[in-house]
């Protein structure tokens, strides 16, 4: 089958993937630097909702 495929339907928009690579470096840089210390204190992980507020990812 040539030209476009059916899965082109499903396949995600830039925005999608722009928002995806934005969420990435979020959570490698500002999130998993805590995520040991906030596992073994079995504490709310403070840190990541301050980044993801201070991104405007979440309210």
């Amino acid at each position: 089958m040539a030209g476009t495929s059916d899965f082109d339907l499903y396949r995600p928009s830039e925005e999608h993937d722009m928002l995806r690579e934005t969420v990435r470096s979020l959570a490698e840089a500002k999130i998993a630097p805590y995520a040991a210390a906030v596992d073994e204190e079995a504490r709310f992980p403070q840190e990541a909702l301050d980044a993801l507020v201070a991104s405007e990812l979440a309210a």
